[in-house]
C-alpha cells in the first residue's frame, strides 16, 4: 500500500509526506505506528511552538521582563523529536533569562517533554538504567543517553522524596494539640501498621577486615512502612511509604500515612513487626494507641536457635522446638518464659547461656506476644505485609545483581515505585513543578 498523507491545522497546510505500508503483518504495523509518530511530530512541532511563543511575558525584580525573541531548540517527545520556538524573556535589570513556555513543556532543565519524562520514569522503577536507552529507542523510537536518563529520574523521585519529607517535618512541628490532622481517605474499621529495614548496596567502599589490603562495598538500610486494611468486600488494600532519615522523622511521615488512611479513626489498631528496636521506637512515640504484635517468624527463629544450641542432634532440637512453639501459640509469651524457667533446672555451660538468652529475650518482648488473644480476634501474627513491601520497594529494583547506589539514585528510584505502587502515579505528574536551572541556547 502507498500512503500519502496531508496535515492540515487551523485550514492551512502543515504537511505532506508519503509512506510505503507492506510486508508482513508485524512489518506493515510497524509502519502504521511510524506514520502515526510522524503525523504526531509534525502538529506537536506547530501546537507546542504556538504555545510557547504565546506565553505571557513572566515578572521580575517587580517589571514585567522583556521579549528577546524566539530560539529554536530541538525537544524529545513521545512522537519523537521535534523542532520547538521559545519566546525569551530578559530582565534588563538583573539579567535573568527566562523561556516562558518551559515549564508547561519541559521536565525541569531538560529537552524532554513531561508525558515521555512520564514514560521514562516509570520504565526505571522496574528497569535496570543500563536498559532504558534501547527500550526508549524501541518504544519510541528516542534517542536519550544513560547519564541523562539517570538525572531525569534523580531529580523527578528526589523531588518526591523531599515533599514526602517536607510534608512529615510540618505535620511534626509544633504541639500536638495543634497539629492539623490529614484528612483520611478512607475509614476502615481495622487497620494494621508496620515498619522494617532491608539492607541494598552502595557504591560507597570501606576497608575490609577479612582481607587486609582489600576494600569492600558498604551496605546500608531503607526504611520501609506501610499501612494496610481491608474494605467491606474483604479485599485488600496497602500503601507504604520509605525513607533513609532518623528514626523520629521516619516515625512521623509513617504516621502521618496511617491518618491519611484513617488511623486515628479506626476501632482497632494493629501494629506488627520483628524485633528491631528502631521499630518498637516507632510504636512507642507515634502508635502506643496500636495493640503491638511480635512477629511470630521472628519469635521462632529465637526459640529454634536456641534448641540447636541446646542438642547436638536434629531430633531431640526439634522436639524441644515444637514444644516450645506450642506454649507460645497456646499460652503466649508469659507461658513461653515461665516454661523456660523450668527448662533451667540442672542446665549447665553452654546450654544455660542459651536459654538465658532466649528468657532474656522473651521477658523484654512477652507483651508483644499474647498469640492466642490475637488469634482470637482475627489478627495476623505474622509480618508478611511488610515483608512483601521491603520486596516490592527495595528488593525488587535496588537488589538486582551487580546494582550499587548512591544515596541520591537509591532514594529517588525507590520513592517513584512507592508513588507508581500507591496508585498516586498520574496525580503526581499533574503537579509536578522542577525546579529550573537557567537553560543554555
Amino acid at each position: 500500500m502507498h500512503v500519502k498523507v496531508t496535515i492540515e491545522i487551523d485550514g492551512r497546510k502543515a504537511g505532506e509526506f508519503e509512506k510505503e505500508v507492506s510486508g508482513r503483518a508485524a512489518e506493515m504495523e510497524e509502519a502504521c505506528l511510524s506514520v502515526g509518530r510522524r503525523v504526531g511530530r509534525i502538529v506537536l512541532e506547530q501546537g507546542l511552538s504556538e504555545l510557547a511563543a504565546g506565553c505571557r511575558a513572566p515578572v521580575c525584580c517587580e517589571h514585567r521582563m522583556e521579549s528577546r525573541g524566539i530560539r529554536l531548540i530541538t525537544v524529545s517527545t513521545m512522537t519523537g523529536p521535534v523542532t520547538l520556538g521559545r519566546r525569551r524573556h530578559r530582565c534588563r535589570l538583573c539579567g535573568h533569562t527566562v523561556y516562558a513556555g518551559d515549564a508547561e513543556i519541559l521536565c525541569g532543565p531538560h529537552r524532554v517533554t513531561m508525558p515521555l519524562a512520564k514514560r521514562l520514569c516509570q520504565l526505571a522503577t522496574t528497569e535496570h538504567f543500563t536498559r532504558l536507552p534501547q527500550l526508549l529507542a524501541d518504544q519510541h523510537g528516542i534517542e536519550i543517553g544513560h547519564e541523562e536518563i539517570a538525572e531525569i529520574v534523580h531529580e523527578v523521585g528526589g523531588h518526591a522524596d523531599r515533599m514526602r519529607r517536607v510534608e512529615a517535618a510540618s505535620f511534626r512541628s509544633g504541639p500536638c494539640a495543634a497539629r492539623s490532622w490529614p484528612e483520611p481517605r478512607v475509614r476502615p474499621e481495622r487497620i494494621y501498621v508496620s515498619c522494617d529495614g532491608v539492607m541494598y548496596c552502595t557504591n560507597q567502599r570501606e576497608p575490609d577486615p577479612q582481607h587486609p589490603g582489600q576494600m569492600r562495598m558498604v551496605w546500608q538500610q531503607m526504611r520501609v512502612g506501610c499501612v494496610s486494611w481491608q474494605d467491606a468486600q474483604e479485599k485488600w488494600h496497602k500503601q507504604m511509604i520509605w525513607g533513609r532519615e532518623t528514626v523520629e522523622e521516619f516515625g512521623a511521615a509513617l504516621f502521618r500515612l496511617a491518618c491519611q488512611c484513617g488511623y486515628r479513626e479506626a476501632r482497632e489498631k494493629v501494629f506488627t513487626c520483628d524485633g528491631g528496636d528502631w521499630c518498637w521506637t516507632i510504636h512507642m512515640l507515634y502508635f502506643s494507641q496500636a495493640t503491638g504484635i511480635l512477629d511470630w517468624y521472628h519469635a521462632s527463629q529465637h526459640v529454634w536457635q536456641a534448641a540447636h544450641e541446646l542438642f547436638a542432634e536434629q531430633d531431640p532440637a526439634t522436639a524441644w522446638a515444637d514444644q516450645a512453639l506450642a506454649l507460645m501459640r497456646d499460652e503466649g509469651g508469659s507461658g513461653l518464659f515461665a516454661w523456660l524457667q523450668e527448662q533451667l533446672t540442672g542446665r549447665r555451660g553452654k546450654a544455660r547461656g542459651a536459654l538465658q538468652k532466649l528468657l532474656t529475650y522473651v521477658r523484654t518482648k512477652q507483651h508483644l506476644m499474647d498469640y492466642p488473644q490475637y488469634r482470637a480476634r482475627d489478627w495476623p501474627i505474622g509480618s508478611g505485609m511488610i515483608e512483601s513491601t521491603g520486596k516490592q520497594l527495595v528488593g525488587g529494583r535496588l537488589k538486582g545483581p551487580g546494582m550499587h547506589w548512591t544515596e541520591a539514585g537509591a532514594l529517588a528510584v525507590t520513592a517513584l515505585r512507592a508513588t507508581d505502587l500507591n496508585g498516586g502515579w498520574h496525580d503526581y505528574w499533574k503537579s509536578l513543578l522542577l525546579t529550573k536551572r537557567t537553560p543554555t541556547n
